[in-house]
Formats: structure tokens, C-alpha cells, sequence
């Protein structure tokens, strides 16, 4: 939450939630990202997070 408007890579997420020798599979990044803008949207958050196709996530305010 604190990289608002940093793109974080799928790869970046596995190793800093599981760690680097984590036998959780990339899906499992997937799942929580799901999860997170369910609950973000669920709360009203004004933020959400888009996915950009073979870079990663990225943290943006509502416009």
C-alpha cells in the first residue's frame, strides 16, 4: 500500500510475501490480488489495483 503508482511485478510479490525459496505457485499471487480488490472495493477504498499484462500490479487512486 505504501508503492502507490509503483508497478510491483508477480515475481516482486512471491518473494516478498512467501520468500524467495517459497514453493507457493504464481496463482497464488493471483488469488490474493483478486481478494484484495474485493475487499478494497467492499470498504469503498479510494484506490484499486489494475494489472498491466507482463509487468505486474499497480496501486492507483480513483480519477
Amino acid at each position: 500500500m505504501r508503492q502507490q503508482g509503483r508497478l510491483i511485478s508477480t515475481e516482486q510479490f512471491m518473494e516478498r510475501v512467501w520468500g524467495y525459496d517459497s514453493e507457493a505457485e504464481i496463482n497464488v499471487v493471483w488469488a490474493y490480488i483478486s481478494y484484495l480488490r474485493r475487499k478494497l472495493e467492499a470498504v469503498g477504498a479510494d484506490v484499486h489495483i489494475t494489472a498491466r499484462r507482463g509487468q505486474g500490479y499497480l496501486l492507483e487512486g480513483e480519477s
